[in-house]
């Protein structure tokens, strides 16, 4: 490393570095076809819903990450002030509701918001998530939600007062993300990652946490646009609850023997 390489990374922080170190995952997630079509007005129904529906049952995974970093994080720090903020403002109920009246608004209902809807990309990103959280440290947790809360700038931010065309439930999508909240938590990510990147070690684990999420933020965007592959149907469970056979009462044990002393005369 130069001299000039050395004195750049003194002065530059560690969000940046990480952003820099993944400058093409980053351009692929802001210039995305999904993204782009609609802003460009080309979005579709079928797209728009395919994105929606998957999303829903993955909001619970980014609060309970959350969650787990609150128990990790340093007591009365910023990063967790802001992250119990946000959980009590953005509660799973709420943001969960603005996804159903989007989906019923277009036309489906009925639809189904559990963890069994995932598809396999949006599984893997909750999965990370989740394991981040639980085997992680605070760092860690901050690296790896980090590309996901910057929805308030690669959504929010780039559809501010931009003329959505196409269904009022697609410009509505877009507003929701532009809040004040969700800035707020992307920064105490970013500011909590720059005090923890104190050994090179941390740095290392960090990074890994931020790439992998903005892997799977392309991913799930990439599974919306271009159709989601599903789970394999052999594998699937489709045992009619009312024709299984309930299970009678359980035979009464047989009396024991009796024993060679009692049968003697």
């Amino acid at each position: 490393m130069s001299a000039t390489d050395s004195d750049t990374r003194l002065t530059t922080s560690f969000v940046d570095q990480c952003r820099q170190a993944t400058a093409a995952g980053w351009e692929a997630y802001e210039r995305h076809p999904w993204l782009t079509d609609l802003e460009q007005g080309r979005m579709t129904v079928e797209r728009f819903l395919a994105f929606q529906v998957d999303d829903a049952p993955f909001i619970p995974y980014i609060h309970r990450t959350l969650a787990l970093g609150l128990a990790k994080a340093p007591t009365g720090s910023a990063w967790s002030m802001t992250a119990a903020n946000l959980l009590s403002d953005y509660f799973v109920a709420t943001e969960t509701d603005f996804k159903r009246k989007l989906v019923e608004s277009l036309g489906w209902d009925a639809v189904r918001f559990d963890e069994g809807a995932l598809t396999p990309a949006r599984e893997a990103y909750a999965n990370h998530l989740l394991t981040t959280g639980l085997a992680g440290g605070i760092g860690e947790i901050a690296a790896a939600l980090y590309p996901c809360a910057m929805f308030t700038s690669v959504v929010g931010e780039r559809f501010r007062g931009v003329h959505i065309s196409g269904p009022e439930a697609f410009g509505a999508w877009a507003r929701y993300y532009a809040n004040k909240a969700g800035s707020e938590m992307a920064e105490a990510h970013a500011a909590l990652m720059n005090a923890c990147a104190t050994t090179a070690e941390e740095r290392q684990r960090m990074l890994f946490a931020y790439a992998r999420s903005l892997q799977h933020q392309i991913r799930v965007f990439d599974a919306a646009y271009e159709g989601h592959p599903g789970w394999p149907r052999t594998g699937w469970a489709t045992v009619d609850p009312a024709r299984v056979t309930p299970a009678g009462p359980e035979p009464e044990p047989e009396p024991a023997p009796a024993s060679v002393e009692g049968n003697m005369p």
